[in-house]
């Protein structure tokens, strides 16, 4: 048995348990290899796809997924399937994709039932899974332990938390500010926290990551140390919920801020922020 899992997509979130969980039932775990796909899609995108591939590719039984809105179904709005329905999206596009297997994208004690249920159908064996469970339940409580972001001159990146995930498309951006002496800064708050600050705004969002988007501006945007913000918002793949980009036209943050897309040049955007800041 030879399972698939992703390196991006809030996976730091929830592999920390599923990872060492699905080894413990004695089955293969699989990591994608670099695969580079050629499609009219942001990085981030182009990233996910190129991993589903390289997994598929690789000859993998089933695909563990996340679910990023916990189960949350969506009433309002017209959200990106990206975000509410990955695996579907990923089987258009992906020809042959494995099964899936979808977990919450955030781990908690209530997934241990899931886990067990998960475990007794891969093995058919009700006591190994219990004897794994019980190996690796612990990892179910992870400790929040915010990113170290040392610098000055912050800027506050507000977002889809998928893009916050993302090493690679974050380079791009942390190198341009760089070079303007300004340095990038992620939200230092539990996901749980954030979406807490969100749900405060009342701007009626329903998606967890819509609310953890909404958080994100609340919070650094009262932070005092965080001098100006970014808010990268891409319609067709990951949207900022509607409520809040009116509440921007609305009430505008009380220090420089610039909303652009998943593809802006980020070499422009420094340069403005920069301007802005007068740095």
């Amino acid at each position: 048995m030879r399972i698939g899992l992703l390196d991006c997509w809030l996976s730091h979130r929830y592999l920390p348990f599923w990872e060492p969980y699905l080894q413990a039932l004695d089955v293969e775990t699989v990591r994608p290899e670099e695969n580079s796909v050629e499609l009219p899609m942001p990085l981030p995108i182009r990233r996910l796809l190129g991993q589903a591939f390289s997994l598929k590719n690789q000859g993998v039984d089933f695909l563990l997924l996340p679910d990023v809105q916990l189960g949350i179904e969506h009433r309002k709005g017209s959200p990106s399937p990206w975000m509410v329905d990955l695996a579907a999206t990923l089987g258009r596009l992906v020809p042959g994709l494995p099964p899936t297997l979808t977990v919450p994208a955030e781990l908690s004690p209530e997934v241990a039932g899931l886990a067990a249920e998960i475990g007794q159908n891969l093995t058919r064996n009700p006591m190994l899974a219990r004897r794994a469970l019980e190996r690796t339940k612990r990892l179910l409580e992870p400790p929040f332990k915010p990113p170290k972001q040392p610098g000055t001159h912050l800027i506050g990146l507000v977002t889809q938390p998928m893009l916050t995930d993302d090493p690679v498309w974050l380079a791009d951006l942390r190198a341009a500010l760089a070079q303007h002496g300004l340095n990038l800064f992620l939200a230092d708050k539990a996901p749980a926290e954030l979406r807490q600050e969100g749900a405060s705004l009342a701007l009626g969002l329903e998606l967890p990551t819509d609310l953890e988007a909404a958080g994100m501006h609340r919070y650094l945007s009262r932070l005092g140390k965080v001098k100006g913000l970014l808010y990268v918002h891409d319609p067709e793949y990951l949207p900022l919920p509607n409520p809040l980009r009116k509440l921007l036209k609305k009430s505008e943050p009380p220090k420089p801020w610039r909303m652009v897309g998943l593809e802006t040049p980020w070499r422009q955007v420094a340069d403005e922020l920069a301007k802005n800041l007068r740095i």
